[in-house]
């Protein structure tokens, strides 16, 4: 099968839809699809891969990684399509809901599927710029609905998510099918290692964020919760690996508590080497509410690591309650709680940390890459039959 991928987000950008195309790809790969992938061109990047098309982009001025605009599509780019010999489309995108994709799938003449890795009404509530929430937020629903309606398929990440789609009464059939993982990727570093590299005593317990730092990071919840964690167990460090346009203002924030040298910001590190950290520390914390598929939270269960997180639009679904981690409400008291416990009993830590890494092999990729196959299947067949 010959399958383009469409995304907004592709390596080098550091985010969980990047991680996620990437492993995508890898998976269906070695089951013997060619992927080919169009993507933003980012200054001073260079693809060693041959099937990656890279196409000029207006960036924003506040994020480099993040498209405003992708180029027209025109009747040239058609004819390299169809050179293609496409099967399927499959479009990821991850800042925003460009029309590219659908004008390929056309062009190639074959079905379009979409993933949707973002809660896009919701998200826009909660950006931090200039007008009204409520408009931002039916402006967005309405883009969403009508780019739901051009496709043949929708792919949800978690069961939340796809019960927040139906409700929007988008005509387009949703499957729920989760990004999957290589668990032979997350072997650990020692404890002792992750200590000396980012120069944090042994004796105290680490606590690990990854992600962006965003307006839908609800990272405030995590500073405040950690400040409630650092008084009642003094010898505790949190690290947080991530970039994103509110680093700076994190970092000055933080900087300014009497627990501000109890944090590290490390900003954006690679994939690779942030695998490694996950098992070493010793509870992954998830302030966040709007992420469909939160892909680190089964990176961490995958590393043995147990997960305190909120409740949410997927979070939920992939720790279980007092099994391999904690889901709390979404606020500094209950979250710092919980966190407190875990951190406080050794053997409830230990006993979540094996039932995590059982509780992850039911994510490996190959199993729900099968699973994504048989989805383009099926609308490659209907779309045959629709033709005929």
């Amino acid at each position: 099968m010959r399958i383009g991928f469409v995304s907004d987000a592709y390596v080098p950008v550091p985010t969980g839809v990047a991680v996620s195309i990437e492993t995508l790809r890898v998976a269906l790969e070695r089951l013997g699809h060619t992927v080919y992938i169009f993507a933003p061109k980012y200054p001073g990047f260079r693809d060693t891969n041959p099937r990656v098309a890279r196409f000029p982009a207006i960036f924003s001025s506040s994020e480099k990684y993040r498209p405003k605009a992708w180029p027209v599509f025109t009747s040239i780019n058609g004819n390299r399509i169809l050179k293609l010999k496409l099967d399927i489309v499959h479009s990821h995108y991850f800042f925003d809901l460009f029309d590219f994709a659908p004008q390929i799938a056309r062009s190639a003449k074959v079905p379009l599927v979409h993933t949707f890795y973002r809660i896009f009404p919701e998200s826009e509530r909660k950006k931090s710029f200039f007008g009204s929430p409520q408009r931002n937020a039916e402006k967005a629903l309405n883009k969403t609905i009508q780019y739901a309606n051009k496709c043949d398929s929708i792919v949800s990440l978690s069961k939340n998510s796809k019960k927040y789609l139906e409700d929007l009464q988008i005509s387009t059939p949703i499957e729920n099918i989760p990004i999957g993982i290589f668990p032979k990727d997350f072997t650990s570093l020692p404890t002792q290692a992750i200590h000396e590299k980012f120069n944090i005593p042994q004796t105290e317990k680490l606590i690990l964020f990854v992600g962006r730092l965003d307006d839908e990071s609800n990272f405030n919840l995590l500073l405040k919760s950690f400040k409630k964690v650092w008084m009642a167990i003094e010898e505790v460090h949190l690290l947080i690996i991530g970039g994103g346009k509110n680093l700076g203002f994190y970092q000055q924030q933080a900087a300014a508590q009497p627990f501000g040298k109890f944090i590290t910001f490390t900003g954006y590190m690679a994939k690779n080497k942030v695998n490694k950290i996950f098992g070493g520390a010793d509870v992954f914390v998830y302030p966040k509410k709007l992420d469909p598929e939160p892909l680190v939270i089964l990176e961490s269960l995958a590393s043995g690591t147990p997960v305190v997180s909120v409740s949410g639009f997927g979070a939920q679904e992939y720790v279980t309650h007092n099994v391999n981690g904690l889901v709390t409400a979404a606020n500094e008291n209950d979250f710092a709680d919980s966190i407190i416990e875990l951190l406080r009993r050794d053997k409830m830590r230990l006993d979540f940390s094996l039932r995590a890494r059982s509780h992850a092999r039911q994510f490996t990729s190959s199993n729900l890459t099968r699973d994504l196959v048989n989805l383009y299947d099926s609308q490659i067949e209907n779309h045959k039959n629709k033709i005929l």
